[in-house]
């Protein structure tokens, strides 16, 4: 018989979270900086553990340079990139990057748009071959696009069907109007896409003034230098563009929106607030205050809803800095029966800590803890170092921001952490969204007494403010 040793002993108490872990050193290797023939800055951060590199080439464009009336015509033009480059076709790049056992891809998101690639460092140069190929000569060929045409067609109808989708186009739309993140792709908008406005978008946008390039892995400064210069050689220089101050989004007082999800079981609820960014002296009392409140599964927010009342199977909050000041957000799935009882627990929760509730030490020392002990976790990858140097240049970040940020975070005290908690979250007018079956829910929701507003699944106002 299998005797397994007792791993507790007999008086082990389980109702008790367990005292915070002593939070252990670890040291980042130093970046190394060089700048090409043509001017592009390249970072190059070191980890010889595996015979493998990354290499991105980040740019400070993405969504929020879509022009009114045409959201996701960014993203659209850096999907395009692989799909034809240098007369190849998508199934001959996709041939070419598997039989070397690497990959090159491309990814435009809101504030940036990359061209990456990754793979074996043997095949360091064959694959960089298959790269700039992409990155410079793309053919944007019309069959591709008519084929993506129908994939994003689809993907946007998924998403309208989606309470979670829904719930956070709305959000956007909520926060930030038609510009910046509402002003996303819509079946509207993607018909105003032609192969030549992709073109025309991807020779303003992806230049050599615009970009960084990021390196990791087994590599070198001194290998990868030459190798870029080689094959960057003829990218010539050329104007690019700051990004523009951002207008914080507002929320000028407490209201609800809705969206009717006919029959749904389960409605999907955020609750947003505007916040600083993260190069504000508040940020890491917010983001702690944040962690104890919502942002962990043993904090405040999930056990109340999760464990005592049993109307979700989770809810987080969390904090959000791009380019624009931050948006603090929570968010469930709640059971569609208790609905208002949980949305009006989570904004009497929010009040209750600037009351009868104020964060405590022992609250935040287990938050602190667990951001602490898992830090160092989060550099076993390449892509969560280029990640960081990523957001360093393009938010202006300070250049010790990941080796400083544990220190930073050590010295948070309770009053700050609860202060700033308060007056940024718990005392600031929210805005909620709750999509569900509103012919049950909307009642209920109005009689929490806040300003009830439908919208329709892109957060187009359907009926006014009651």
């Amino acid at each position: 018989m299998l005797v397994l040793p007792l791993l507790f002993s007999a008086d082990f108490d389980r109702t008790q979270v367990p005292a915070p872990l002593e939070t252990g050193a670890f040291e980042l290797p130093t970046p190394q900086r060089a700048t090409l023939d043509n001017g592009i800055e390249v970072v190059v951060v070191e980890n010889h553990e595996l015979p493998l590199f990354e290499l991105r080439v980040v740019f400070n464009t993405g969504g929020w340079t879509d022009p009114e009336g045409q959201g996701g015509l960014a993203g659209a033009s850096m999907d395009m990139l692989n799909e034809g480059a240098g007369g190849m076709d998508a199934v001959e790049i996709s041939t070419a990057t598997r039989t070397l056992g690497s990959s090159v891809w491309t990814s435009g998101g809101l504030d940036t748009s990359v061209v990456g690639c990754s793979g074996l460092t043997r095949n360091l140069e064959p694959t960089l071959d298959l790269w700039s190929t992409v990155l410079l000569r793309p053919d944007f060929p019309a069959t591709e696009w008519d084929r993506l045409t129908v994939q994003y067609a689809q993907s946007l109808d998924e998403a309208a069907s989606n309470p979670s989708s829904i719930a956070w186009t709305v959000t956007d739309r909520a926060l930030y109007g038609e510009e910046y993140a509402g002003n996303d792709l819509t079946h509207e908008s993607l018909e105003t896409f032609t192969v030549d406005a992709m073109q025309t978008w991807y020779g303003q946008h992806i230049v050599p003034a615009n970009a960084i390039i990021l390196v990791g892995g087994d590599i070198t400064l001194d290998e990868v230098v030459p190798l870029l210069n080689e094959r960057l050689a003829d990218w010539a220089d050329s104007q690019g563009h700051t990004p523009p101050a951002r207008v914080p989004a507002t929320v000028e007082q407490t209201v609800i929106y809705v969206v009717d999800k006919p029959g749904a079981s389960q409605s999907v609820v955020t609750v947003s607030v505007p916040v600083m960014g993260r190069t504000d002296d508040a940020w890491y009392p917010l983001y702690l205050g944040n962690r104890a409140w919502g942002g962990s599964f043993m904090a405040r927010l999930n056990m109340n809803l999760r464990e005592d009342k049993g109307w979700t199977y989770g809810a987080r909050s969390w904090t959000t800095a791009n380019d624009a000041p931050g948006v603090w957000h929570a968010s469930s799935s709640i059971v569609a029966d208790s609905t208002a009882p949980a949305v009006n627990e989570m904004l009497t929760m929010l009040k209750a800590v600037g009351g009868e509730e104020p964060l405590t030490t022992d609250e935040l020392e287990y938050a602190r803890s667990g951001l602490l002990n898992g830090y160092a976790a989060r550099f076993e990858t390449v892509d969560y170092l280029l990640d960081q140097q990523k957001d360093i240049w393009r938010y202006g970040l300070p250049d010790d921001w990941s080796t400083s940020w544990p220190a930073n975070i050590q010295a948070v005290t309770t009053e700050d952490a609860q202060a700033t908690f308060q007056s940024a979250v718990a005392a600031a007018p929210v805005m909620v969204v709750v999509v569900g079956d509103m012919e049950t829910q909307r009642a209920p929701l109005e009689a929490l007494g806040h300003p009830v507003v439908e919208l329709d699944t892109h957060g187009y106002t359907l009926v006014e403010e009651n």
